[in-house]
């Protein structure tokens, strides 16, 4: 019998079973969002999970290997300048691909395999200047827990000025983003009564 790793997820049920990720929606009209949303992307060839199938409110997904962003942050033994171009260049591919942003900022929905940046979670896109993405990502990237806050810092800055020189951002674009997000983690942990953030979440 096939073992079953359930990964924790706010809004969906999703397992990994047999080699195949099973992501159960709340609707089939978000699981339809996301698989039109994958789609596109993989027709580009940017790094996501292919589409396997969709079963009504249930996807089944690639599964992709690697680490999560906050689990590198967690551990160290990575190397920041690299992993900064990676997710640049994962970046320069999904805007090359569609004409929409990345909805979902959240590190979780980063894999490094010390080589290669993928990223998971698509139910969502929105309209928005590149550096709304690079602010996001950045304030989730200060905000997980290490014991080596000096790669911390340094993936930070060095995402940051490569993501600006890239995408034509200024600094303090992505700076206003980032203190906008760091706003809204606030009023979640308010509402929702959330501490700070782990290192061991699913991606999804």
């Amino acid at each position: 019998m096939d073992e079953v790793i359930r990964f924790p997820s706010w809004r969906n049920e999703v397992e990994l079973r047999g080699g195949v990720v099973y992501k159960r929606h709340g609707s089939e009209e978000a699981a339809a969002r996301e698989a039109e949303n994958l789609l596109a992307l993989c027709a580009k060839g940017v790094a996501v999970p292919r589409l396997l199938a969709r079963k009504g409110a249930v996807l089944e997904l690639e599964y992709l290997p690697g680490a999560t962003l906050p689990e590198w942050i967690a551990r160290g033994g990575y190397d920041p300048a690299a992993l900064a171009l990676a997710l640049c260049g994962w970046f320069a591919a999904f805007y090359a691909a569609v004409p929409w942003r990345r909805a979902d900022g959240n590190g979780r929905n980063f894999l490094y395999d010390g080589a290669r940046v993928a990223s998971v979670d698509f139910e969502e896109r929105y309209d928005a200047p590149p550096a709304c993405d690079a602010g996001r990502l950045t304030a989730f990237l200060l905000d997980y827990r290490t014991e080596r806050p000096e790669p911390q810092a340094a993936l930070v800055l060095l995402f940051a000025e490569e993501f600006c020189r890239r995408f034509g951002c200024r600094p303090e674009e992505v700076a206003a983003a980032r203190e906008a997000e760091f706003a809204a983690m606030r009023a979640r942990r308010e509402r929702f009564g959330r501490g700070g953030e782990s290192n061991r979440s699913a991606p999804h």
